[in-house]
């Protein structure tokens, strides 16, 4: 037989999984519902615990303060004790063992068995508890510790992620008493910054009078000596920006300075144009000519003679008397014009000199105070030492007193700015947080399903769908049913339901040379059991399929059982699976088996090997039959017809396979021919002339290392005795 491929042993057959679910569910049900019932009663006798919760949000001290001084504020002050591990400081604070303590003794929790258990239990689990000596008072523990203990254990204090906010949750099993403690800790916690504030305000107020007393002297003593040396050296100040008056003359001669440049510039350039146009003969358009009233006096009455001139010399001769005097006239007033106009010429040349003397004035002035600037550096730089060093001591003085005038003001009014705002305020659950009655019981029913329904995929996996880890057992039971081949040794599901051992399978051997004449001829049942004896292999089974040459050829399970049979008597234990997925009984009531369950059963999970397995009657001959018709035959899963087949291989030495022509040969397709021989009975309605199988072929297949052999279909004698006894035994037993 060519080399298996045989299932892999981490196959599972999941009908049969689905089958022991399916079995096993209404049990698993019935034990979810009763551990749940069971766990609802249980936390029934559990006392119930509430929750309360107080908000908290962490502001900017004195950020929204009035007493705050607005002089000293800034943007920089919100931002104070405002950072993450403030916060948590925050947190860690309301946690504080002397404010927990408290709120105990305010509250009295000492009597409350809830806080201290030596008053006695306050549920029936602590009471059981109690009675096998666990939960009652420690020895040792003083009352005080054992209240705080059980306080620690019902507070929490909280910060939300990257907020200001911080959260106290109280559990009691008294609603009332958890939003009493969650308010009286946050009020006693904001109560005690208060406080800390005052005192932390009376330290300062004492600090800064030390300090201010300390400073008037100093400060009067600075500014005293500053004042003394500026005398000392000759300076002063003054002025609205009261600066020295060095510094005030450098300033206003540098000013004059400049004033006096720009006027001589103005002087020489008017003189310059003055003389310019008196030499060209234009002096008339000098505009200090223009702006003279006397010259423009002087240029009309020219003017007006001119015209007179002109006017007479048309009826006059300039001998005449009258032109003469006019002409004489007119030279006066030219010469009058001339003479003002050099005069005012020479009136800008003594403005420029004016100028200049100006300029070299101011000059002087400057160059004379820079010198005494220079001169007195060194007393002015440690003028200005001293006068710094006293500015200093009067600044640190007076924020000093403005602090002490703002702390005092505090005092006097008793409101401190407190960091911790109270959000809301806790208030009396109407639900408890534990125990979740319904919760907790559907949970643990839900868990124990799954725990049921996992055990028992694993119990169907170990019993009829795992492949390894049990090959001693498969060859060990092989060994006894190969022993005593009876009815009550037919293999158990365990021996069978293997789908591929965990050992090795030995390879099949190989078909024996057939001599020319052996492949076409026809061999009687003994000859063939003697054949197929001879080659069972040391490990594993000999898979035989047996099927008719044509489709012609019936009662093919007859002939598969007398093989069977006949191999048997050799000592070699033997199973006939009847492979006739198409129909209901297939050769099963022929052979006088039972046809309720078969293989069809099995490869749907319904049933397993030791349903199924039967004995023919007075053989030792083990049976499978076909079972109920499989609708669909080409959808079946070749890999579980190869487990089915591995698992009969570790069990038995033969299995012989029987079917018609047509499902052999879909069988035989299916696992890919996987038979150690195949066995064809002859048809006797088949012509000479019909084309005949080719030498090396099976059922139309090319085959190589199966063994091909053709059995007569000779009725053995024993076969009508055994059929009138199976009649017999049956009229027999209906008459009874």
């Amino acid at each position: 037989m060519p080399a298996r491929s045989e299932a892999s042993p981490d196959d599972i057959e999941m009908s049969t999984i689905f089958g022991a679910l399916r079995r096993s569910l209404p049990r698993l049900v019935l034990w979810s519902a009763a551990v749940g019932a069971l766990t609802y009663g249980a936390l029934m006798q559990v006392a119930p615990k509430y929750q309360s919760q107080a908000e908290l949000a962490i502001v900017a001290k004195g950020a929204s303060s009035s007493f705050a001084d607005p002089k000293t504020s800034s943007p920089d002050s919100l931002t104070v004790k405002m950072d993450k591990e403030a916060i948590n400081t925050h947190v860690r604070a309301l946690q504080a063992p002397e404010l927990v303590s408290k709120i105990a003794d305010e509250l009295k929790l000492k009597d409350d068995p809830e806080f201290n258990n030596a008053l006695g239990p306050i549920d029936m689990p602590d009471r059981l508890m109690r009675m096998v000596g666990i939960g009652g008072p420690r020895p040792g523990e003083s009352e005080h510790d054992r209240v705080l203990n059980a306080l620690f254990k019902q507070i929490e204090v909280y910060s939300a992620k990257e907020s200001r906010f911080i959260g106290v949750r109280v559990s009691s099993i008294k609603p009332p008493l958890a939003a009493e403690i969650a308010n009286h800790l946050v009020e006693a916690y904001r109560n005690s910054l208060a406080s800390a504030a005052a005192e932390e305000v009376d330290e300062q107020q004492t600090v800064l009078k030390g300090k201010i007393d300390k400073l008037v002297p100093e400060v009067a003593a600075a500014e005293t000596e500053a004042e003394r040396y500026s005398g000392e050296i000759n300076v002063f100040k003054g002025g609205a920006q009261n600066t020295g008056l060095n510094e005030q003359q450098l300033s206003e001669l540098t000013g004059e300075l400049t004033k006096a440049k720009s006027a001589l510039g103005e002087a020489e350039a008017r003189a310059k144009s003055a003389r310019e146009m008196a030499k060209a003969g234009s002096a008339d358009a000098l505009p200090d000519v223009q702006k003279s009233p006397l010259i423009q006096n002087l240029v009309q009455q020219r003017v007006r003679i001119e015209r007179q001139i002109s006017e007479l010399s048309a009826t006059l001769l300039p001998g005449h008397p009258r032109m003469r005097q006019l002409n004489a006239d007119l030279s006066g007033l030219k010469r009058q014009i001339s003479g003002e106009v050099a005069k005012l010429v020479e009136g800008l040349e003594k403005e420029v000199k004016v100028a200049h003397d100006r300029v070299a004035q101011i000059t002087a002035s400057l160059e004379e105070v820079k010198s005494r600037v220079v001169s007195q550096a060194p007393e002015e730089a440690k003028l200005r030492q001293l006068q710094a060093n006293a500015k200093a001591k009067r600044t640190e003085l007076d924020n000093l007193q403005a602090q002490l005038e703002a702390n005092r003001k505090r005092l006097d009014t008793r409101a401190q700015p407190v960091e911790a705002q109270v959000i809301s305020k806790a208030l009396p659950a109407s639900f408890p947080i534990s125990p979740k009655k319904g919760q907790t019981a559907a949970l643990l029913a839900f868990a124990t399903l799954l725990l049921g329904t996992f055990w028992t995929i694993t119990r169907a996996l170990f019993d009829g769908a795992r492949s390894g880890g049990a090959s001693a057992v498969p060859a060990q039971e092989a060994v006894e049913l190969k022993a005593e081949p009876t009815l009550s040794a037919k293999p158990s599901p365990k021996a069978v339901a293997v789908a591929a051992s965990a050992k090795t399978k030995a390879p099949a051997l190989s078909a024996p040379a057939s001599e020319p004449g052996d492949e076409v001829g026809e061999r009687s049942v003994e000859e063939i059991s003697a054949r197929l004896s001879a080659a069972t292999p040391e490990q594993g089974g000999f898979r035989t399929l047996v099927t008719g040459e044509t489709r012609n050829v019936k009662n093919v399970g007859r002939d598969a059982i007398e093989l069977g049979k006949a191999i048997s008597a050799s000592g070699r234990q033997v199973i006939v699976v009847d492979w006739s997925p198409s129909v209901q009984s297939g050769i099963a009531n022929m052979a006088g088996i039972s046809a309720s369950v078969g293989l069809s059963e099995l490869l749907s999970g319904q049933a397993t090997f030791g349903d199924i397995v039967q004995r023919v009657p007075e053989s030792r001959v083990h049976f499978i039959c076909s079972g109920a018709p499989i609708k669909q035959v080409d959808k079946i899963d070749p890999d579980q017809l190869n487990l089915v087949l591995d698992a009969l291989d570790e069990a038995y030495d033969h299995i012989i396979v029987a079917g018609a022509h047509d499902d052999a040969r879909m069988l035989f397709e299916t696992i890919e021919g996987r038979f150690d021989a195949g066995i064809l009975l002859p048809d006797p309605k088949k012509k000479p002339t019909v084309l005949q199988d080719a030498p090396g072929t099976f059922l139309g297949f090319e085959v190589a290392g199966i063994d091909i052999l053709t059995m007569s279909r000779a009725v053995p004698a024993g076969v009508p005795t055994q059929r009138l006894l199976r009649a017999t035994r049956k009229v027999a037993g209906e008459a009874a």
